[in-house]
């Protein structure tokens, strides 16, 4: 497996095979905002400059040339944070390389699980993030918060169950 994070001309030659593969692996999880915001992404965000950290980041997992993986996250994952990997590469590592990946480049990864969706938390929780809050998302389901930076790492659990309340 191979990981590409995308630049702004990358990111507008796959933008439609990207939001495809998004919406039609993502086992209706996905936020109708999330895909909104991958629909309207200024590729300059993908752009690292001298000054400023990126605002946003796209990375794909391959197999060959067959995408198996892909990760989406603005503005830290506050504006919008996804992890899409096709069922026949699940249990593979993949979503764990995309969001250490994402987590690498913006220095910092916020996002948004529902409780339902244990996949998606025990990967969370897997890579150190910790679950700050609890909301309700935007289908009306229990929804937990989770952060994890790369720069005074807060967001180690202090024991494999801890949560915080």
């Amino acid at each position: 497996m191979d990981l590409e994070l995308l630049t702004p001309e990358a990111w507008l030659a796959e933008q439609k095979r990207l939001i495809g593969f998004s919406i039609r692996f993502g086992d209706k999880r996905l936020a109708v905002s999330t895909i909104h915001a991958l629909r309207k992404l200024d590729p300059a965000l993908l752009e690292e400059g001298s000054n400023r950290p990126c605002g946003a980041v796209a990375v794909i997992a391959k197999h060959g040339s067959r995408i198996v993986g892909f990760g989406f996250a603005e503005a830290g994952g506050d504006a919008a944070c996804m992890v899409v990997v096709h069922p026949e590469a699940r249990s593979l590592g993949i979503g764990s390389a995309l969001v250490q990946a994402m987590i690498q480049r913006l220095g910092r990864l916020s996002c948004n699980v529902a409780t339902d969706n244990t996949a998606s938390m025990a990967l969370c929780f897997r890579l150190g993030m910790t679950a700050v809050s609890m909301h309700r998302g935007p289908t009306g389901k229990p929804t937990l918060r989770f952060e994890r930076g790369i720069t005074n790492d807060t967001a180690r659990p202090r024991h494999p169950d801890f949560v915080p309340q």
